[in-house]
């Protein structure tokens, strides 16, 4: 969902910097809070336009995350700040550059029932899903660092 900006002031955060291969459905992350850093390998493939999808993560080391991370790739660096609602994360996605600004809230599901029947608990202007303008790899190439 695109979420007007939320008051963030003392939700947990993080540092997360994408690596999106071209035309591939991988993409490498690092992952930066409190705790340190964690690296993964993910691979997401949509099941349907409702939202669902398979993901396969796999947990790197930092030496394998820097042998398997060597493709080309758009890179893209967001904050996530992680909210509490009830027995779901809801996790808002801050993405920034000089000239652009997008914030995205994502949650994840147990059942189709409860996607169905969820109601943000945000300011929001639109749900997003589907929208293909808004995938990861299409949001890397707007807000891309080099």
């Amino acid at each position: 969902m695109a979420a007007e900006q939320v008051n963030t002031t003392g939700l947990p955060q993080k540092q997360v910097t994408d690596y999106y291969l071209s035309d591939a459905m991988l993409r490498f992350r690092t992952v930066t809070d409190k705790e340190g850093q964690q690296y993964k390998l993910t691979q997401k493939f949509p099941a349907n336009a409702a939202g669902e999808a398979a993901i396969t993560t796999i947990y790197l080391s930092k030496q394998e995350f820097e042998l398997l991370n060597i493709f080309e790739a758009v890179t893209v660096r967001k904050t996530r700040y992680v909210l509490q609602y009830g027995r779901l994360v809801i996790g808002l996605d801050h993405y920034l550059t000089p000239t652009d600004e997008l914030w995205l809230a994502e949650v994840e599901f147990a059942s189709a029932e409860e996607m169905s029947s969820f109601e943000l608990p945000l300011p929001h202007i639109s749900e997003v899903t589907g929208q293909p303008e808004y995938d990861g790899y299409t949001l890397a190439r707007r807000f891309q660092q080099v």
